[in-house]
């Protein structure tokens, strides 16, 4: 099974894309979805959102977070979030 079959299994990732799509017919989306959406990974992002409300348990989430990792991880994300020591 690849990757975006197993994503699809997912009611939260499935519930985030539908969403996704309603938010990119969005002629102004406002600044924290236009910013996440900058990352690639606003589905994902939006799944791990949507599990942890419905179970209030990280633990539960695991599938989700694992998608957001392997996305963030693959559009290069881990760049945008270095921090400098001082």
């Amino acid at each position: 099974m690849s990757s975006s079959d197993e994503r699809l299994q997912s009611p939260y990732y499935k519930e985030a894309l539908d969403q996704y799509k309603e938010l990119t017919q969005e002629e102004d989306p406002d600044a924290w979805d236009a910013r996440i959406s900058k990352t690639g990974c606003y589905v994902e992002n939006l799944a791990l959102q949507l599990c942890h409300a419905e179970t209030n348990d990280w633990r539960q989430c695991l599938k989700e977070m694992g998608f957001f990792k392997q996305c963030w991880d693959s559009k290069g994300n881990k760049d945008r979030v270095k921090t400098v020591d001082r």
